[in-house]
């Protein structure tokens, strides 16, 4: 009797492990059908056996199991990937489809395919699965295509984790998409992760000054306006000529309040962008700050001794913005504001003149530069019809030359 029992004992374990095996065997055969005739109820079957083997301690951690795990899901996500694209075939355009697609279809399946491959990949010390495990390849770039079909459909968040994926899967040396994920995590407004991949671009020397100072503005977005400068310090010293470093700088310089530095900068953009009429309206806009000062709570201070100097080259600088383009709203409306303001500063010279002789001429000065405000005011009203600052302006103007019509017309148009 103990020889029975002794024998029975054996037995259990080797059947035990051959029904692990079946369960191996099972998932490989419903797989193949699933191949061969594209039945999803095989796909599922081959799935709740591969599930069974690739948990269970006897097969775990067998290299044909992980590997078969990793096609198995693989399938799973491109038969729903297909379900998706079959759902959407009212989208004409095929690339709009395949981006929708590739939005609504969950990559759980493409995760877990690609750890079992890790796996199966780890596991293979003979090699005999190199050409199975090749696979990767595709999961990285469903990964890569569903981060830039969610980018581009601003799903930042969703872009951010499909790109990660496919960045782990690259072995981290795809730079394009280490690319992506620093903007997807600085629209996902996920800075910590932005910084640590922005400062990746960096150490791989990705990007150049650019990275610099996209890193610049993830700090600042983060409100660490110290780690901001700490970089911005480091990028113009490795890019002493980089345009957008140098640009990132001036922002800076502008938001302290530090002009004369600011204006440094932005001579040095415009020699090296003679044609972006940003920067004209920009230095121009520091020309007109500097000739009228204002204190921290607006109030007007007294004119410098440069106030003139300042005027015409803010003036200028307003005329190229305009020239460089010529429906640029913010420079004309700069321009027509200071015309007005140096017409306001002449009238009340003007009206401590007791001279009637000098009053009139002094009073004629004044009324030119509000005559040089109004066309430009004009123009800068039509191309932002409703925009309250210029109606205003314009008001005044009307009531201080007299022109009644034109002042019934911007009231109206203020009331409404």
């Amino acid at each position: 009797m103990k020889k029975i029992v002794f024998l029975l004992l054996m037995t259990i374990p080797v059947f035990y492990g051959y029904s692990q095996r079946s369960k191996e065997n099972n998932a490989v055969f419903y797989f193949k059908d699933y191949n061969t005739n594209k039945d999803t109820a095989s796909l599922r079957k081959a799935k709740e056996y591969i599930d069974l083997a690739s948990e269970h301690v006897d097969t775990k951690d067998k290299a044909s199991v992980q590997v078969l795990k990793g096609q198995i899901y693989l399938a799973i996500y491109e038969a729903n990937k297909r379900a998706e694209e079959e759902k959407l075939m009212s989208i004409a355009d095929p690339n709009k489809r395949t981006f929708a697609s590739l939005q609504n279809t969950p990559t759980g399946e493409l995760k877990i395919a690609h750890q079992a491959f890790v796996k199966g990949k780890e596991l293979d010390v003979k090699g005999n699965y190199t050409a199975e495990v090749k696979a990767l390849t595709n999961i990285g770039i469903y990964f890569d295509n569903t981060g830039r079909a969610n980018f581009n459909g601003k799903k930042y968040p969703e872009a951010l984790a499909a790109f990660e994926s496919a960045y782990e899967i690259s072995g981290s040396k795809d730079t394009t998409v280490l690319y992506f994920c620093a903007t997807s995590a600085e629209m996902a407004k996920d800075y910590d992760k932005a910084k640590k991949y922005y400062q990746k671009m960096i150490e791989t020397k990705q990007g150049q000054g650019n990275t610099y100072a996209s890193l610049v503005t993830v700090y600042k977005m983060a409100g660490d306006t110290v780690g901001a400068m700490e970089v911005l310090k480091k990028g113009r010293a490795a890019f002493p000529n980089d345009i957008n470093l140098v640009i990132s700088e001036t922002n800076y310089f502008l938001e302290i309040k530090k002009s004369r530095e600011a204006l440094s900068n932005l001579n040095i953009a415009i020699e090296a962008k003679p044609t972006d009429h940003n920067l004209y309206l920009v230095r121009g806009n520091i020309y007109d700050n500097l000739a009228n000062p204002k204190d921290d709570k607006g109030n007007d201070l007294e004119k410098p001794k440069d106030y003139a100097e300042n005027l015409k080259l803010a003036e200028a600088d307003y005329k190229k913005a305009i020239e460089l383009k010529p429906d640029y709203f913010d420079a004309l409306y700069n321009l027509g504001v200071l015309y007005n303001n140096q017409g306001v500063v002449l009238n009340k010279l003007a009206d401590k003149i007791t001279d009637n002789k000098k009053y009139t001429a002094a009073n004629e000065k004044a009324t030119e530069q509000f005559k040089n405000a109004m066309p430009v005011l004009e123009r800068a009203l039509e191309l932002h019809p409703n925009e309250k600052n210029t109606m205003i302006a314009l008001k005044q103007i009307y009531a201080r030359l007299q022109l009644l019509d034109k002042l019934k017309a911007i009231n109206e148009k203020l009331k409404n």
